[in-house]
């Protein structure tokens, strides 16, 4: 393992939990991987070198915390944090009886959780500089759905992304001379069935757009059974990426970070 990863390893048996907890992560530069169970955390951790494992206290073969002992023997230098949806005293005694660093809520401000990952990697030398942005990402929406728009607002305005949205094509093109985003999100179908695919077209043929990445994400396989791919049919549709709707929001949230980092 290189010096500069700093990897998280999630240990919770509640998978939209734990897909959360990633996106969060992930979202904030770290390698993260899940486990649902304390076998299969054992097994990645004779594995893996990790700085952190994010444990709950509910999993299938015992309570988390009484995994603590198991997982620091194969890996003394590992920090755990338990972490549990509600909280009692009686668990909360017995939790803090385990060599644990920091014992988190779930109903608490995620930041708080943050936080206590940073300091795990500051008690391990691994504090990663991160080189602020003068200006939040521009990331613009068109798409005609306003249901779909506003769900990935939400998605992606607390993350601090600037985020403005078009719903046709005339719109669209107006907006990107305009506004220069640095992410396109893309429908394909709307006031025609192939207005994304000539909004894509045009872009990536313009010497000063070319460059703006463009993440297409559209139900055209669904409603018409045609399949497109920016990987095979480049030539008439050069996305830098593509999603079938419907989408999942973190997984979403996920090519967004990584098509912004280049």
């Amino acid at each position: 393992m290189e010096s500069g990863n700093r990897r998280i390893l999630i240990v919770d048996p509640h998978c939209d939990a734990a897909q959360e907890l990633s996106s969060l992560f992930i979202t904030e530069g770290y390698d993260v991987e899940i486990s649902k169970g304390v076998r299969e955390a054992a097994e990645r951790l004779n594995d893996v070198k990790f700085d952190c494992i994010i444990m709950d206290v509910e999993l299938p073969e015992m309570e988390g915390f009484k995994a603590v002992p198991i997982l620091k023997a194969i890996d003394p230098k590992v920090q755990i944090i338990m972490t549990t949806a509600e909280n009692t005293i009686e668990l909360e005694v017995e939790v803090r009886k385990q060599d644990i660093f920091y014992y988190y809520i779930k109903s608490f401000d995620q930041k708080e959780l943050i936080e206590a990952v940073r300091d795990v990697l500051k008690k391990l030398g691994k504090v990663k500089k991160v080189k602020k942005m003068d200006k939040p990402a521009k990331i613009l929406i068109v798409d005609d759905d306003p249901l779909f728009v506003k769900a990935v607002e939400m998605t992606l305005t607390p993350k601090g992304y600037e985020v403005q949205s078009v719903g046709n094509k005339t719109e669209a093109l107006k907006k990107i001379y305009e506004m220069e985003p640095d992410l396109i999100l893309l429908d394909i179908m709307m006031e025609r069935l192939t207005d994304g695919f000539d909004i894509c077209y045009k872009l990536k043929h313009d010497p000063e757009l070319k460059n703006i990445p463009v993440f297409a994400i559209s139900a055209i396989t669904q409603r018409t059974g045609f399949k497109f791919s920016p990987k095979t049919d480049g030539e008439y549709f050069p996305a830098d990426d593509y999603l079938e709707k419907p989408v999942k929001l973190d997984k979403l949230l996920e090519r967004v970070e990584k098509l912004l980092k280049g």
